[in-house]
């Protein structure tokens, strides 16, 4: 996740989850199973939304009631690409922008309603195809949730089951609010004297 922080906005900018690979071992009732994510199908769900009008939201950690922004937006693009589902957006919440300077964003998730899947038991762990899914909302999380895709958790909202996934991801943030770019240069200013008086 690449993080670009401005003077009233931050644009966030990474792959919520990438496609044709395994995840890592989750959970359900039936117990542990890998999951993979065919191609094309979040850009399916993404056009099935655009069809029907039903925007698919960018949350603070899964918060309905923390909706960010979303693909209605025209400085939000969530599609799919040959590596996976991604997320360029520029949000303007206060909240997002003061945890983004702490370094208190650590990934993204997302949350879905599967559609059409397949399953299949090797050994003592089963394996899972999703081919279709209904994609509701991608979160940008913050340290009160680790991002892992290690694990599943299922949420009720109104009356549908929501999946919600998470991946490993790298952050870089980069601060460039005038406050910043004027501690740069004093520090530079410092190097260059430093230098001079040597």
């Amino acid at each position: 996740m690449k993080i670009e922080i401005r003077a009233d906005s931050v644009l966030i900018d990474g792959y919520v989850n990438a496609v044709e690979r395994d995840s890592k071992v989750l959970h359900n009732a039936n117990g542990p199973f890998v999951e993979k994510i065919k191609a094309g199908t979040f850009q399916r769900s993404l056009d099935r939304s655009k069809k029907t009008g039903y925007d698919v939201k960018v949350l603070l950690n899964h918060d309905y009631s923390k909706e960010l922004t979303s693909t209605r937006d025209a400085s939000t693009k969530i599609y799919e690409d040959n590596i996976g589902l991604r997320c360029q957006c520029e949000i303007q919440d206060a909240e997002v922008i003061k945890k983004a300077r702490e370094g208190k964003l650590v990934g993204w998730s997302f949350g879905f309603i599967p559609i059409r899947d397949s399953w299949e038991k090797e050994s003592d762990i089963s394996h899972r195809e999703l081919r279709e899914l209904e994609l509701k909302e991608v979160s940008i999380l913050d340290d009160r949730k680790k991002p892992a895709y290690s694990g599943t958790s299922i949420e009720t909202r109104d009356d549908d089951i929501i999946e919600l996934r998470s991946m490993d991801d790298k952050m870089e943030t980069v601060d460039l609010t005038e406050e910043k770019k004027k501690d740069n240069y004093k520090f530079r200013n410092r190097i260059l004297a430093t230098r001079a008086s040597i």
